[in-house]
């Protein structure tokens, strides 16, 4: 019964370490794609499309949308592995979008679509595409999507954002977790003088984003007394330094 027990934990313990690990995997995979994000190549992979017939796509609503096509900016791919070549559209008329259309009996209907541009696309028994937004005017912070696209035309989305001024370099080679207390903030400075954002004219208190309390986040940078974590809330994380 001692040896049964014993098992136990020990399958218990390997679960929990397989998990961590495919967690900090993901996470460097995303920590690459942030500091160094991709051109991506749209591949004219067309096969059974020589051209497309006309320029319109359902959208989401089921009203129709006209898109001036560029194509090399049209990414044929199966993500939904049902053997239809399904598109990826970059946007760029008005500002970065990034578009999906699935293959619906040579019908192309929206399947997704947000700010930002295609960074990568990696395909197995489930399609991860990452689509990058950055900061711009009075939207100040940056964010990468994760749309892992499921056989039955669902989707999964997390991200992880971070302000502007927030520098992601220089990473540490092991992430750690740690249970702690205090502000997250855009830099790594006490600033606690209230000001108003100039977009909204709301009052701001300092570098502050938010106060975490006795929360997990994940380190990933250290300087001097300062730590720059990650902070997951559900399908999304903040990036931010906080005092160790």
């Amino acid at each position: 019964m001692v040896k049964k027990v014993f098992l136990l934990a020990i399958m218990f313990m390997s679960n929990i370490l397989i998990g961590y690990a495919q967690n900090n995997n993901a996470i460097r995979a995303s920590l690459k794609l942030l500091q160094t994000p991709t051109e991506f190549q749209f591949s004219m992979n067309n096969n059974g499309f020589s051209k497309l017939a006309t320029p319109q796509f359902y959208s989401a609503n089921g009203h129709t949308d006209v898109f001036t096509i560029n194509p090399r900016n049209i990414h044929f791919v199966d993500f939904n592995n049902d053997g239809n070549k399904d598109i990826i559209y970059q946007d760029t008329q008005h500002y970065l979008a990034t578009t999906l259309f699935v293959n619906k009996n040579n019908d192309f209907t929206e399947m997704w679509s947000g700010p930002g541009k295609l960074v990568e696309v990696k395909q197995g028994e489930e399609t991860t595409i990452y689509v990058l937004k950055n900061a711009i005017g009075c939207d100040y912070s940056s964010r990468l999507i994760e749309l892992i696209v499921h056989n039955d035309n669902t989707i999964t989305q997390s991200s992880i954002a971070y302000h502007y001024n927030t520098t992601i370099r220089g990473v540490n080679a092991v992430l750690k977790q740690k249970k702690i207390s205090g502000i997250l903030r855009t830099q790594p400075i006490l600033d606690n003088k209230d000001k108003v954002d100039p977009c909204s004219g709301d009052l701001i208190n300092g570098n502050q984003l938010k106060t975490i309390e006795n929360k997990i986040v994940t380190i990933i940078k250290k300087q001097k007394n300062w730590l720059l974590v990650i902070y997951k809330e559900k399908d999304n994380s903040s990036i931010g330094w906080i005092i160790n």
